[in-house]
């Protein structure tokens, strides 16, 4: 049974949590109070992996994310009331996190169904959309050139445009960043710091292991390519690494699939009004409820920067 030590200044949390780990079948080994630790009660404790939650200032945080042997999870979130219906999906959003790191344990909640895609071994921990309409590519070339490529993301980008400018994005987005964007060729795979240009023409979907292919069928309703359909496939394929943000555009593309998203626990995030050229679609998305975060492209990408040094420690 893998075995997990839990790290948490908060007493009731710290409870909490360690019920929660056990009911998804994992061994507490420990959840100590973090004032009585040092180094050295660290280093003694076994475990395949730590979990913390502890004030951002935390010296045995520090020594850990130095020293540890085994992987380190910084935060599980704010734990909703047990009787709300964010409840399950928190319960989906952090056995995500810890398939990955853990291994699926033998005796997991039935109530906790999460599926673990069969990716290759190089796949990125995380993959967003970014979808895009009116004003996008600017925006998009924003978000790209404040973040660095290096992180541990790949992304999937839609946008409406017309089939005759789809070969000159990458040209367009990627100058003065470093990732690598492609237009879609049928046996590729995502690695860190790709940002693939959905086809206009033709709709995207990914085989085993993540393996992109390409078909002549259109692409469901109005849009080309469908910033809905991109969403639904990504989480088909990706499940819990998925997220993802909503920029300046027209239309409601996309918003029902951000829904879908938002049930599952998975981010999603907006252009903010002030900065979009077109706030029609992000707005919707806000509108509806479904929205985590605003910001201008410029916030948003130093806010997805601090999310996954959050989130995947152990991946930057």
């Amino acid at each position: 049974m893998p075995a997990i030590a839990l790290l948490a200044g908060n007493a009731g949390k710290r409870n909490r949590l360690a019920g929660v780990l056990a009911r998804f079948g994992y061994r507490v080994v420990f959840a100590g109070e973090p004032s009585e630790l040092n180094a050295v009660r660290l280093q003694a404790v076994q475990t395949d992996a730590w979990l913390l939650e502890l004030a951002e200032e935390s010296p045995l945080a520090d020594w850990l994310l130095e020293h540890s042997p085994v992987p380190v999870l910084l935060g599980a979130g704010e734990i909703p009331d047990a009787a709300s219906e964010e409840y399950p999906r928190w319960q989906r959003r952090l056995l995500g996190k810890l398939l990955p790191l853990l291994g699926e344990p033998p005796a997991a909640d039935s109530l906790v169904p999460v599926v673990v895609p069969q990716l290759r071994q190089d796949t990125p921990p995380f993959v967003w959309v970014l979808g895009a309409s009116l004003g996008g590519p600017a925006a998009v070339k924003r978000f790209l050139d404040l973040l660095p490529a290096d992180l541990p993301v790949a992304f999937i980008y839609a946008q409406h445009i017309d089939a005759s400018f789809e070969q000159q994005l990458p040209q367009i987005l990627g100058r003065q960043n470093d990732w690598r964007i492609i237009n879609c060729q049928p046996g590729a795979h995502l690695r860190r710091g790709d940002v693939l240009v959905a086809p206009v023409s033709r709709s995207l979907h990914f085989g085993n292991e993540g393996v992109v292919q390409l078909s002549d069928e259109p692409w469901p309703g109005l849009y080309r390519p469908s910033i809905a359909a991109v969403l639904d496939e990504t989480v088909r394929t990706f499940g819990a690494a998925s997220g993802a943000i909503i920029f300046s555009g027209m239309g409601e593309d996309g918003v029902a699939a951000c829904g879908r998203l938002r049930q599952q626990g998975i981010e999603v995030w907006t252009q903010d009004e002030q900065s979009a050229a077109c706030a029609t679609m992000p707005k919707a998305v806000q509108d509806a409820g479904f929205s985590h975060r605003e910001g201008s492209p410029e916030e948003l990408a130093a806010a997805l920067e601090q999310w996954l040094l959050q989130e995947w420690p152990l991946a930057l």
